[in-house]
């Protein structure tokens, strides 16, 4: 009987223990789930930064005519202009039902340091207007290695602004890969 109370003690007593240790794994659990997660843009064409020289970059479905500016402080802007390569998409595909523009400043191996993102309205898929960007861009830090410069996108082209029933859709997307 009394091997039996001094157990149930030790049990009892190991309980606080076990409690303790649960809630230090979930605390750490949730402080990972918050971290960032990294982000890569090695497998996208880019652009060495060059501050204010105009660049155009061509990517797959777009091309951007930019220059980066410096802003103040820990800040730089990437402003231009994004046109679509209408030859590369579907002759059908004559509205833009969204797109969105996203900026990338990367270090060599291609690891994002910062980005910013932009969406826009609707309208005509046109390869002369382009769409103008402004884009802010802070990294943590800058470091002291070569950094570049890579755009992303989202859009969504359809056969017209007020195509009713069946309406064809194309979906075209360059971005960030996570790590």
């Amino acid at each position: 009987m009394e091997q039996k109370f001094r157990s149930a003690q030790a049990t009892a007593g190991r309980a606080p223990l076990r409690l303790a240790v649960l809630a230090l794994t979930a605390l750490a659990l949730a402080l990972c789930s918050c971290a960032p997660t990294p982000q890569d843009v090695g497998h996208l064409r880019r652009d060495a930064w060059s501050l204010e020289e105009p660049r155009s970059l061509l990517v797959k479905f777009m091309r951007f005519d930019y220059q980066v500016l410096p802003v103040g402080g820990e800040v730089a802007g990437v402003k231009g202009w994004a046109y679509l390569d209408t030859s590369r998409v579907p002759q059908w595909a004559k509205w833009v039902e969204s797109m969105t523009l996203t900026v990338y400043l990367s270090d060599p191996e291609g690891h994002v340091m910062a980005q910013d993102s932009h969406s826009f309205l609707p309208r005509a898929a046109s390869a002369d207007e382009g769409v103008p960007f402004e884009f802010s861009l802070r990294p943590e830090q800058w470091g002291r290695r070569a950094l570049f410069v890579t755009f992303g996108y989202r859009l969504v082209l359809t056969e017209g602004r007020d195509v009713e029933g069946g309406k064809q859709t194309f979906f075209a997307s360059e971005d960030a890969i996570t790590r």
